[in-house]
């Protein structure tokens, strides 16, 4: 009973968030762009990669031949990691949007409203991280769904390999997610910690590959983003992550690096200033 009440109780808590963001206009189109991102980044990846499958093989034979899948990346067994490891090029688009909607909240002093009415500090953090968590489950279906279509398109079959890599974007996500709403939390400025966000996720982490690699082969791999992406690894290229820890263990270090954001988030928020 406890239980099915607190569900009920948070559940209500979310259908307030959605009231706040439905009709967010920087929510909306974001959104769209992520959802229209998801199916065209990989399939505009399928056609060129054939293009250049038909060039090569073009300047090797001579001959116009139709252009196969020779490396693989679209086989029944690559075709999850092929889908999820391009559409994660897209994260950072709902990282801005979480940063958005806190630091909205902030200037707007609408959080404030929250605590009048009642709220405690930690419920409304919780509710941004329940969002997350709800966010989270939309990108693993999309690229879930993304599989299947393009699973039509390259006659490829949907395994269990396909479920299972599908949860690992759900941790992918949700840690990047986590990772935006901590930067919001500590910067409380939404240009500073996006702008945080697309740096440390795009370079200051690479930067850190190679200092790291010096000290032990492996230890680049238990990096916060670094450890959630290389749990979806480039298909046919696998071999190129030498070194790499097992799956159990990179499951691990992302839930680890999930819990420590969420701790980080609530006590910045719980304590700070409103």
């Amino acid at each position: 009973m406890n239980i099915n009440l607190k569900t009920n109780i948070m559940f209500k808590y979310l259908q307030i968030e959605w009231m706040k963001i439905k009709n967010y206009r920087v929510f909306q189109v974001f959104s769209i762009l992520y959802l229209l991102g998801i199916l065209l980044i990989i399939y505009i990846f399928y056609k060129v990669y054939l293009s250049f499958i038909a060039e090569l093989q073009r300047a090797m034979t001579g001959a116009n031949t139709e252009a196969r899948d020779i490396l693989g990346l679209f086989s029944s067994t690559n075709l999850p990691y092929t889908v999820c490891f391009w559409t994660s090029f897209l994260l950072y688009l709902p990282g801005m949007i979480i940063i958005n909607l806190f630091i909205n909240e902030v200037n707007f002093k609408t959080h404030r409203q929250n605590i009048i009415d009642g709220w405690k500090r930690e419920t409304f953090i919780f509710t941004k991280i329940s969002l997350i968590a709800c966010i989270s489950v939309a990108v693993m279906i999309m690229n879930f769904l993304a599989m299947v279509i393009m699973a039509q398109i390259t006659d490829a079959q949907i395994t269990t390999e396909a479920f299972v890599v599908s949860l690992y974007s759900f941790l992918q996500s949700f840690l990047y997610l986590m990772f935006a709403l901590f930067l919001a939390t500590l910067f409380r400025k939404s240009g500073i910690a996006i702008i945080v966000f697309f740096i440390y996720g795009l370079l200051l982490e690479w930067l850190l590959w190679w200092l790291v690699i010096k000290i032990h082969p492996s230890l680049p791999y238990f990096l916060p983003i670094q450890s959630s992406d290389s749990l979806i690894p480039f298909s046919s290229f696998r071999e190129l992550y030498k070194n790499i820890p097992s799956a159990g263990v990179l499951l691990a270090v992302v839930c680890g690096y999930i819990l420590l954001f969420i701790t980080l988030a609530v006590r910045k928020y719980k304590y700070d200033d409103l």
